[in-house]
């Protein structure tokens, strides 16, 4: 159990405000009267490892965290430049709930994941020397299922820890509290000897550090191993619900930038120039910084100041710029300086050969 102090919060404020506490509680598995997860695809098997909310503490924040508000669901990539942290994919499903409350879904909950990339390091810490770096990092907003999703890579390991994803649950109550809750994810040895034997891990081998070993995992950390499944394309797909309580009786609607591309499309000049269209679709007014990039080099970028409705921003391709997929990432930033980074994979036309 933890207690936090409470402070006024409004949508104009960061996402990061601390708020007022109570226990919290995670969960292997929930079924419940509304069979949750039967409704989110989990398998009878999975269902069946328990029916009732296990109480279980939380863990330590650690010194890495860094409320970099980055809503995405793709955290794997760096959008200062565009360049993707190697690894295996790992795609994760966390599932937030009100454990004293029939284990019913908790919408509006912002759910922060952050954790170091295959070589051990963490993101924008300067210790580590990654400063401006803000890879493996995001947050998520829950739906009405309580769900949210995050697509990453599996953690590396470092010196006197066990593998581990942490995690933070921050909620706004009808009163303009805040509620948080931070903890941390850790994996079966099995899986992680296995990941580890394999890419850009092989050459640093396992964990010196196993769960057992790891002074924050402690006698209760079993109660906060996420089981991944491989999913036969060399990534691994895991679901871990967690459950909340002494949340006030109605939660408001996180703070999110209200942004997202509506569609991007390819269009060629009369003079041969490739121009890429990106359109969005915006409930509020937001900065805008589009990067088109390809192996962590910025091919083009354009930021501009958009107003509320679809707007488009049109990227010119550089003569020299050969055909073929290129990655393009959209950074939107709100008034209150909150930020949503979406990221997707465009297909550069060919270069006019006439």
């Amino acid at each position: 159990m933890s207690h936090e102090t409470t402070s006024p919060f409004t949508r104009r404020q960061a996402v990061g405000m601390a708020g007022a506490a109570g226990a919290a509680l995670l969960l292997s598995r929930v079924s419940g009267p509304d069979r949750l997860l039967e409704s989110l695809g989990l398998s009878d098997a999975a269902q069946s490892q328990a029916t009732s909310c296990v109480l279980i503490p939380d863990k330590t924040e650690g010194p890495f965290f860094v409320d970099e508000k980055l809503n995405r669901s793709d955290i794997r990539a760096d959008p200062s430049d565009g360049s993707v942290q190697a690894g295996t994919p790992v795609s994760l499903t966390m599932v937030v709930v009100r454990a004293d409350g029939n284990c019913a879904p908790v919408a509006g909950a912002v759910v922060d994941i952050w954790h170091a990339n295959a070589a051990g390091k963490y993101s924008d810490v300067g210790s580590e020397g990654t400063s401006g770096k803000k890879y493996l990092r995001g947050l998520q907003v829950s739906d009405a299922n309580g769900q949210v999703k995050f697509t990453t890579i599996f953690p590396g390991w470092y010196q006197g820890r066990a593998v581990h994803i942490h995690f933070k649950i921050r909620v706004v109550d009808g009163t303009s509290q805040t509620y948080e809750f931070t903890s941390q994810l850790f994996f079966e040895p099995s899986t992680a000897s296995t990941i580890y034997g394999t890419g850009v891990y092989a050459s640093r081998g396992n964990s010196t550090t196993p769960n057992a070993r790891d002074g924050i995992y402690g006698s209760d950390g079993s109660k906060l191993v996420v089981a991944l499944a491989p999913d036969g394309n060399g990534a691994y797909a895991g679901t871990f619900v967690a459950g909340v309580s002494g949340l006030p009786s109605s939660t408001g609607t996180a703070n999110t930038v209200r942004a997202a591309i509506a569609s991007t499309r390819f269009r060629r000049t009369k003079a041969g120039r490739r121009i890429l269209r990106v359109s969005s679709t915006l409930a509020e007014s937001v900065d805008v910084t589009a990067r088109l990039s390809r192996s962590g080099t910025t091919i083009v970028r354009k930021a501009a100041s958009l107003a509320t409705g679809t707007r488009a921003l049109e990227l010119r391709v550089p003569l020299r710029t050969a055909g073929g997929r290129a990655r393009l990432t959209v950074v939107y930033t709100d008034g209150a300086g909150l930020t949503k980074t979406i990221a997707r994979t465009v297909t550069v036309p060919r270069k006019n050969l006439g």
